[in-house]
């Protein structure tokens, strides 16, 4: 039986008519292929053009959340900042006292403030639902810790600011009961008036306060001016991916739209 086949293969072979079919058989394969290959790489092309459109908005939307991440932090810092000023002054006063009575409220009033964050990470969340990688690994790095640590880090830092001055609003404490009148807080202005600013008990608790809080001002500004800076570092790495050739031509079109 082999060698019956065997016979016929050959007279095929032999066959003028079977090598035209032959290779107009192979031509149809060779186009299927062709064909095949063509269309994987045009899908491909076009996954790929998806995946660029998506990361470049992702990108452009994470670069705005840091720029209002930005706004909130700035606010942090000049906080701290005059409250470290009027700490320092107020501690100054009290170790070197004079004869001349000084109205402390308006340093007081610096001191007994605190900020509310809320930490802006909608985009990185959605970046994160969706499964999107960030092509440039090194700054797909970044973007996480970013979001996953230093975010963290500053709001914890950030709350425990608010926990100490909420800590002396609600106590019953000499500068609690010393207060006439407040407009503090989370406010953008803190404007405190009181019924003896000169009153021995209430300058003794305030200085005690001061000294346990002066440190934990200083670490929060600190933390925050660091955390500043990585947020402009972070936004001038996205910036420069976004300008980018692969990313650019779809950030003109999102403006354009």
């Amino acid at each position: 039986m082999l060698t019956f086949f065997r016979k016929i293969r050959k007279s095929f072979i032999r066959s003028e008519s079977f090598q035209k079919y032959l290779l107009y058989a192979l031509g149809e394969i060779a186009l299927v292929v062709i064909g095949i290959l063509l269309a994987l790489q045009i899908n491909n092309w076009n996954e790929a053009k998806i995946i660029a459109e998506n990361e470049a908005y992702t990108l452009n939307e994470i670069l705005n959340n840091l720029n209002e991440d930005a706004e909130q932090i700035k606010l942090v810092v000049n906080r701290r900042e005059k409250a470290k000023i009027a700490i320092a002054k107020m501690l100054e006063q009290f170790n070197n006292p004079s004869n001349k009575r000084i109205d402390i409220s308006a340093d007081v009033s610096s001191f007994i403030m605190f900020e509310r964050y809320f930490p802006l990470d909608n985009a990185f969340e959605m970046m994160k639902s969706t499964g999107l990688k960030i092509a440039n690994k090194s700054l797909r790095t970044k973007i996480s810790r970013y979001y996953d640590f230093e975010q963290n880090k500053i709001a914890k830092s950030i709350y425990d600011i608010e926990e100490v001055i909420l800590r002396i609003f609600n106590s019953d404490n000499p500068i609690r009961t010393n207060i006439l009148k407040s407009q503090s807080g989370a406010g953008l202005e803190s404007n405190i008036s009181f019924v003896d600013v000169y009153d021995p008990e209430f300058l003794h608790f305030l200085k005690q306060e001061l000294i346990l809080f002066r440190d934990n001002n200083k670490a929060t500004l600190d933390k925050a001016i660091h955390f500043l800076k990585l947020n402009q570092i972070l936004s001038s790495k996205i910036e420069n991916e976004l300008k980018t050739t692969r990313l650019n031509k779809y950030i003109i079109k999102l403006n354009t739209e």
